[in-house]
């Protein structure tokens, strides 16, 4: 990746309060190259927003509704130290887990803006201009040591699998640093992320997201006539397309996972929407 190029993805990162750079960032600047130094500019402003977040948070709190409702683990702290996981490292994970609640559901928004402006000459304009203020929590979260593993290490090929993926996504790699709780949370999640109940809602956060594109605080001009506009070849942009649509649908799903591994750990906190 070109020092210009990940400058972008950078500016994305920090965006999105993120410690890393989320891998279907990585892997848009990678499979189309100018895409990103193009559409971000406008975009930006409206990630930037406190509308934006909210709706974000919103989005994460309907996914905990639905695991709620499905999922009592069997799983928690005791057994998590039962299983040789201590106080320090489930203290870590939660810290990791908390950033993937957080910060997931904004990838997704932006995802389904960028998915949204393939295919409409205008998207969005009717949200708040409010800016969002950088939080203690999200400083925190920027500040986290958040280390991916290999795509390969241990029960990873096979996560990968169950989920129909070319690779294991972030949040699992996060938490495979810790192998033994990744062996015990999977053994229950793997069995979850098949239920129907658990698949739809995950669905039903794809299509929350991309009709809430319209809520960006700035319009988005970013179909393939704007994009050739602004220098992009056909082929680039069939390869951005390409790129968003495969990530989409999987983020979706692995806020869903997210929620559910923060119930594991102990974790019920709501966002926007009380109980």
């Amino acid at each position: 990746m070109s020092t210009r190029l990940a400058g972008i993805a950078d500016e994305v990162r920090v965006a999105l309060r993120a410690p890393i750079v989320p891998s279907p960032v990585a892997r848009i600047v990678a499979a189309a190259p100018g895409y990103l130094e193009v559409v971000w500019p406008r975009v930006a402003s409206s990630v930037g927003t406190a509308g934006f977040l909210g709706s974000a948070l919103y989005l994460a709190d309907m996914a905990l509704t639905e695991v709620e409702a499905v999922y009592e683990p069997v799983l928690d702290r005791e057994a998590l130290h039962e299983a040789g996981v201590d106080d320090e490292e489930v203290a870590a994970l939660v810290d990791v887990v908390d950033w993937f609640h957080y910060g997931q559901p904004q990838l997704l928004l932006l995802l389904a803006a960028l998915a949204e402006a393939f295919g409409r000459e205008r998207v969005g304009g009717y949200g708040k201009a409010e800016p969002r203020a950088v939080t203690e929590r999200e400083r925190a979260h920027l500040a986290l040591d958040v280390r991916l593993a290999s795509p390969d290490a241990g029960l990873l090929p096979e996560i990968a699998a169950a989920l129909n993926l070319d690779a294991a996504p972030d949040l699992y790699r996060a938490v495979a640093i810790c192998p033994t709780y990744l062996g015990v949370a999977w053994e229950e999640l793997q069995h979850l992320a098949a239920y129907p109940p658990f698949r739809r809602r995950g669905r039903g956060l794809y299509f929350y997201a991309r009709s809430g594109a319209r809520f960006l605080a700035e319009p988005l001009e970013a179909d393939p006539a704007a994009l050739r506009a602004a220098g992009l070849e056909d082929a680039t942009i069939e390869a951005a397309r390409a790129a968003v649509d495969d990530s989409l649908s999987a983020v979706a799903m692995m806020v869903m996972h997210a929620e559910a591994m923060r119930l594991g750990l102990g974790v019920r906190t709501r966002e926007v929407v009380q109980a």
